[in-house]
């Protein structure tokens, strides 16, 4: 979730608050059609066709940017509706499609392995060196690449309502007070993370719905709590 902070500020300041949430339906309409067409595809042609659906995603976002930036945003709100609605159909008459479609959306993070993260974790590497690095990798057709690597890793191990709400709720709760400050959204990201697994794991409740709660939580108490220290340095004084 670390890596979800900077992206979900660079979003925020992009203005294409849901070019996550498209993103993520995107790679998991790929994945479930793969699903459907080949009976236990491997591994590595899974991973294939969710990064080459996520990438494709994201230079097609890239392109409506250069293109035409005032109807980007409909246009990647459109994307997510219409993979959606796409994903909806394909499970029609599959008898597992509900547990399919529920995996898809709300993930399995408690019973993610340790194998699934060492799986993914060059991904979170090669994001956080680039990201530190090359900073000139934010702008452009860097900064969509970059986010669809991400997203589709994340997609796959949290589902596409808790990868939304990593990205955007921490990166809500760092503009409390006024600019952005990443500080506050890995401490508002970290928080909710914490409280979320160990509520889940004591309540028996599913960890991804309640992951996104906490998300929120956290993020109103965080813009709660900064709007309210100028306030009290004034009341001080």
């Amino acid at each position: 979730m670390a890596a979800h902070a900077p992206l979900g500020i660079e979003v925020l300041k992009r203005g294409i608050v849901f070019i996550d949430l498209a993103t993520a339906q995107v790679v998991g309409l790929a994945v479930i059609l793969l699903d459907l067409w080949l009976e236990e595809p491997s591994w590595i042609v899974k991973q294939g066709a969710a990064f080459a659906a996520g990438i494709a995603i994201a230079l097609f976002f890239r392109w409506v940017e250069h293109k035409s930036p005032d109807e980007q945003e409909a246009v990647i709100g459109s994307s997510f509706i219409v993979a959606a609605s796409v994903a909806l159909l394909a499970l029609a008459n599959d008898p597992h499609g509900g547990e399919a479609l529920r995996h898809v959306l709300s993930g399995q993070i408690l019973f993610a392995s340790w194998h699934d993260i060492a799986a993914f974790l060059p991904i979170y590497g090669l994001f956080a060196v680039l990201w530190l690095a090359a900073p000139r990798l934010r702008a452009g057709v860097g900064f969509f690449v970059l986010f669809a690597l991400v997203v589709t890793a994340s997609m796959q191990l949290v589902g596409v309502y808790l990868v939304f709400a990593s990205l955007i709720l921490p990166a809500l709760a760092a503009r409390a007070g006024g600019g952005y400050i990443h500080r506050r959204a890995f401490a508002s990201g970290g928080l909710a993370v914490v409280a979320g697994i160990l509520i889940s794991a004591v309540s028996d409740l599913p960890a991804g719905p309640l992951l996104v709660v906490c998300f929120a939580v956290s993020a109103a108490a965080t813009r709660l709590l900064c709007r309210s220290e100028p306030m009290l340095r004034a009341t001080r004084q």
